[in-house]
């Protein structure tokens, strides 16, 4: 094995990186018990990841991969410097598990979910329910307050067809779980069936003051939606479930994009959306620009829009109209120190913008549908989705390597990766396949 790469952060500021060599970290210690020792393999990058090293402080998310302790001296501060992570691709390298788990998960299997950016293999101390097939949960005590989503890995037997399609697996790295939150509101915020209704931001910082009821997820046939940053994977993924996911009847009478002039090309080409505008489109006479009627409800999802653009809306639209919504997926991206993050975090929760949480979410619908019922239904989704071609327009970019990683971080952190690209990254070495 090479000497591993790992990415570093100031917790401080996140667009300050640092690509670290690990000269002492090998050979690795001796695995745990009930242990595997995975290797990230694929992953990928984009404006969710910033989010996590913004509210990383709040949610635990500097937690889950601390820094080693092979780590530099001058990296060594975990108050300064930490980890993040990715969703993506990794390759079991090692096991010491036993009995029916053993044979599942054995050495070359290949292991999807939240995984560290780095070279450096991360060792799991695992759990495999029987009852859920292709699936195991990291269970150690230092990721126990993490959200349920985070610990939740699906496996595949390294002879899979699917794992061996470079295209697809850089796919599932850069949109699957975003797919999966756009998948969660669709059918369980926004149901149509009543006891499959979910609290959006359930487990998600304080309990919330506003409970949303089946009559607020209801989509009438004179329902407007508008999403805000619409560009973005989450927010296209959830056009594509308004469009495509929901039975006729409660389909929405239009669904709106709005975001940057740079963006609105890209959008509209995907083919999503009914109408896209750009955010100072409210300058203008807005029932006009959204089609409005009298009794109109108006739901408006923001998945990160820039200022307060949606937030403007809101306000506007609620002179006017009385059934408006306001609904949080992102926030905007910007590098606020942990104290301003901490601020707009705690307003936003007691706002009257309902927030949502894809962990809480899946929880919610793995109870109203069963785990394994839960599972079957959202891969088939998301499988049909890839199966149609995916979001139009969108290109994955390679790159190879750690250097890769860290010129795509800043590329990233500098606004400069395009609404039609997906950074996707192959940190195999020269001497591994060309499979995963």
């Amino acid at each position: 094995m090479a000497v591993p790469i790992i990415q570093v952060l100031s917790k401080q500021n996140y667009e300050d990186q640092h690509i670290v060599s690990l000269a002492t970290a090998l050979p690795l210690s001796r695995l745990a018990p009930s242990s595997l020792r995975i290797s990230t393999k694929i992953l990928s990058l984009t404006t969710n990841n910033l989010s996590y090293a913004r509210l990383g402080h709040l949610l635990g998310w500097w937690d889950v991969h601390p820094l080693p302790s092979s780590i530099p001296s001058k990296y060594s501060d975990p108050t300064a410097y930490g980890r993040l992570s990715c969703w993506g691709y990794g390759t079991v390298l090692e096991s010491t598990l036993t009995g029916p788990s053993a044979s599942k998960i054995s050495v070359g299997t290949h292991v999807y979910g939240y995984l560290p950016i780095g070279t450096l293999p991360v060792d799991m101390q695992v759990e495999v329910n029987p009852a859920v097939p292709g699936q195991f949960f990291e269970i150690s005590e230092a990721r126990s307050k993490i959200m349920p989503i985070y610990n939740r890995y699906l496996f595949y037997p390294p002879t899979t067809t699917a794992a061996a399609d470079k295209e697809s697996l850089g796919l599932d790295a850069l949109c699957q779980v975003l797919f999966e939150t756009a998948y969660l509101m669709n059918r369980f915020v926004f149901a149509w069936i009543e006891n499959e209704l979910a609290q959006p931001g359930k487990d998600l910082g304080p309990p919330s003051t506003v409970t949303w009821k089946f009559e607020d997820a209801k989509i009438r046939e004179d329902t407007v939606v508008l999403l805000f940053a619409a560009s973005g994977k989450t927010g296209l993924s959830f056009g594509y479930e308004l469009k495509h996911g929901r039975p006729a009847e409660s389909t929405p009478r239009m669904v709106i994009a709005v975001g940057s002039e740079s963006s609105k090309g890209f959008t509209q080409g995907t083919g999503l959306f009914d109408k896209v505008l750009t955010y100072d489109a409210d300058s203008d006479d807005l029932a006009k620009e959204l089609g409005l009627e009298a009794n109109s409800k108006v739901v408006v999802c923001d998945f990160g829009s820039r200022g307060v653009a949606a937030g403007r809306w809101v306000t506007k639209l609620k002179q006017s109209y009385e059934d408006v919504l306001w609904v949080g997926v992102g926030g905007e991206v910007v590098p606020d120190s942990p104290e301003k993050v901490t601020e707009k975090f705690m307003a936003g929760m007691t706002s009257s913008m309902i927030q949502v949480n894809a962990s809480g979410m899946r929880t919610q619908a793995m109870v109203a549908l069963g785990e394994k019922e839960y599972f079957e239904d959202f891969l088939k989704h998301w499988t049909g989705f890839k199966m149609a071609g995916g979001f139009k327009g969108l290109r994955l970019v390679w790159g190879e390597g750690m250097e890769a990683v860290g010129k795509g971080w800043e590329k990233l952190c500098k606004g400069e990766v395009g609404p039609d690209e997906g950074l996707v990254f192959d940190l195999r070495d020269q001497t591994e396949s060309g499979k995963l």
